[in-house]
């Protein structure tokens, strides 16, 4: 899951402010504020100047080595990422005269925006000349929040009381755009093709559908941890679990732990 809470732009980089950031991000009095809860297996915080990046990590993929936050080759690129790189080891192949320090699918971010700018998407900050951006993922699976402090700074987090009472104002960071501090404001970086309001007019396949469904899930079984599904009596969640036992054996965790597949399901006491 992860946690990352990031503090833009800040007029204070006292050791008091660093303080501050890392009670907001580690705390575990989730309840109230702190990020903790979304990842217990590592806490990392950077700070340049007067921008702070802090992430709480849950090891995924490459648990010894892919603390966070990850950088460039001389660490001028800094990056902090919730969510999974699906086809990393593709990039990492066309990312030639590029070195990397950890096996972390989320490393090959940092060098990819050195190639390509804000064409890339992620939140980055470039201590070169003091700019940032952040992003979010296309359709929103991934919860994210902005706000504004009263010095002007910017806080995003991944929970919104994560900014607690840090922000004069805060709002959802909406899907499907970046935030760039050249610009000092949004803009929409999913565009595709077939993103209108016009109605669909392709005829329904349901072996299209059947297989786009299948490579979904199947991409999503990249890991270096045991793993299971969880079941919620539906339809959808058997369809995952019957497929995930299907290709389970192909998995790199199965080499390790095992090809069984492990279901868990939540009751409520009835009182």
């Amino acid at each position: 899951m992860c946690g990352i809470l990031a503090l833009l732009g800040c007029s204070d980089d006292s050791q008091a402010k660093r303080v501050r950031v890392l009670e907001l991000s580690r705390s575990t009095l989730y309840i109230f504020y702190g990020l903790k809860h979304r990842g217990s297996d590592w806490s990392g915080l950077y700070q340049h100047g007067d921008n702070y990046l802090s992430h709480q990590r849950l090891a995924i993929i490459d648990p010894a080595s892919g603390d966070q936050p990850l950088f460039n080759e001389d660490e001028t690129i800094v990056v902090t990422v919730i969510g999974e790189i699906y086809n990393h080891e593709e990039l990492r192949k066309n990312l030639t005269g590029h070195k990397f320090k950890t096996g972390s699918d989320c490393d090959v971010i940092a060098h990819l925006y050195e190639e390509h700018g804000e064409n890339f998407v992620d939140m980055l900050l470039d201590t070169r000349n003091n700019t940032y951006m952040a992003a979010r993922d296309a359709i929103g699976i991934t919860s994210l929040y902005i706000g504004w402090g009263l010095d002007g700074s910017v806080w995003i987090s991944s929970e919104l009381k994560g900014l607690n009472d840090a922000c004069e104002h805060f709002e959802v960071f909406p899907p499907g755009h970046l935030y760039s501090s050249k610009t000092g404001g949004f803009r929409r970086w999913y565009n595709p093709l077939w993103f209108s309001e016009t109605i669909p007019s392709t005829p329904y396949d349901p072996l299209v559908l059947r297989r786009a469904f299948e490579n979904a899930v199947i991409k999503r079984l990249m890991t270096d941890v045991p793993f299971g599904v969880l079941l919620l009596g539906g339809l959808d969640s058997s369809l995952v679990a019957s497929v995930t036992a299907r290709h389970m054996a192909e998995t790199k965790a199965a080499k390790q732990w095992g090809a069984q597949l492990h279901s868990f399901c939540v009751g409520l006491e009835v009182l």
